[in-house]
């Protein structure tokens, strides 16, 4: 009689078995069902607001696959509200390199690293942000409020303008454009 279990170890340890057999399917079948469990289960944990559980849960996930990218994500979510910006920017970094082609990790990393004061590292996430998604209305803020910052003007109206192409009804690039445009306009 067989016993089905949600141990997410057994299944791991299954996988590696399977994978010194040189049986790739099972292998990839018993690693996917086991980070499953701990990234599920960290979710679950995030919704009932309990994200020292979470961190856990998103931790075991990464000592199963240590490039999942969305447990690296959120565990960088997680510090960012910790304001443990520097945790938040290593465990993004890691994510975008485990998955280059997801534009949302871009636009946080561009997000974080405006925070650092890091403008060009800033500038750089925004512009892959929009180089995988052209219609990035996040990442057009991003840099609008970079210029803001720089007090670029003319760029920062520029960026909320293609903002709002993609989300006409956005206040944050209305307001970015009120701001930038009223400083034009100041000697």
């Amino acid at each position: 009689m067989h016993i089905d279990t949600l141990n997410p170890i057994v299944y791991a340890r299954l996988s590696r078995a399977y994978s010194e057999q040189n049986k790739k399917v099972a292998a990839d079948r018993y690693l996917r069902r086991a980070m499953n469990i701990t990234y599920e289960s960290g979710i679950r944990a995030l919704e009932a607001g309990d994200d020292s559980t979470a961190a856990l849960a998103f931790e075991q996930t990464l000592d199963i696959f240590p490039k999942h990218p969305l447990a690296l994500s959120r565990l960088a979510e997680i510090y960012q509200a910790r304001n443990q910006i520097d945790l938040a920017l290593i465990h993004l970094e890691k994510a975008s390199e485990a998955n280059p082609h997801y534009p949302t990790t871009f636009v946080k990393l561009g997000q974080l690293y405006a925070l650092q004061g890091q403008t060009n590292h800033a500038k750089e996430a925004f512009a892959k942000a929009i180089e995988l998604n052209i219609n990035s209305s996040r990442a057009y803020l991003g840099l609008g409020q970079l210029h803001l910052d720089l007090r670029a003007w003319t760029e920062a109206v520029e960026q909320f303008e293609k903002a709002l192409l993609i989300d006409p009804s956005s206040p944050a690039a209305h307001l970015g454009i009120a701001k930038a445009k009223s400083n034009l306009n100041t000697p």
